[in-house]
């Protein structure tokens, strides 16, 4: 399949746009945000306390990545990162009021973001997109864990 006819190259391409429209419109309105940052602050506010390597996972990110993410957000006192004392060497992390505050203040913007997105598309044709991509992601893990 040559692959100007596949939808992957579009969704990677979308991937990246969303990402610099949401990174452009938090700096327009003042907010110290990146879409990166933004992800983990919703991971840490819907389960708060996580240990970094399952953060890792979830976000899909190398632990070197990471771990540079979660310094910066560190610097930027959106988290706080502990251990406890069951075991010192996994290091905890925990959204902070400001990281709260932060992701109030970008909340309206992604709504609007989302909206500004999905204009003039039915919500039927948003149901098969998702559909077609939760497909696309089903056919990435059977290929993973297939052997070579």
């Amino acid at each position: 399949m040559i692959l100007s006819e596949s939808i992957i190259p579009w969704i990677g391409k979308t991937s990246k746009m969303i990402a610099a429209s949401l990174n452009n419109c938090f700096k327009a309105e003042g907010i110290d945000l990146t879409r990166e940052q933004l992800v983990v602050l919703i991971m840490l506010s819907e389960n708060d306390c996580r240990a970094q390597h399952s953060l890792a996972i979830i976000t899909e990110s190398d632990k070197t990545s990471l771990s540079r993410l979660i310094k910066k957000m560190e610097h930027k006192q959106l988290i706080r990162r502990f251990t406890t004392d069951q075991d010192k060497r996994v290091k905890h992390i925990s959204i902070s009021p400001l990281g709260e505050e932060t992701l109030e203040m970008a909340y309206p913007i992604i709504r609007e973001q989302i909206a500004a997105f999905q204009q003039g598309i039915s919500p039927t044709e948003i149901e098969m997109a998702i559909d077609t991509i939760q497909k696309i992601q089903q056919n990435i893990h059977k290929e993973q864990k297939a052997p070579l």
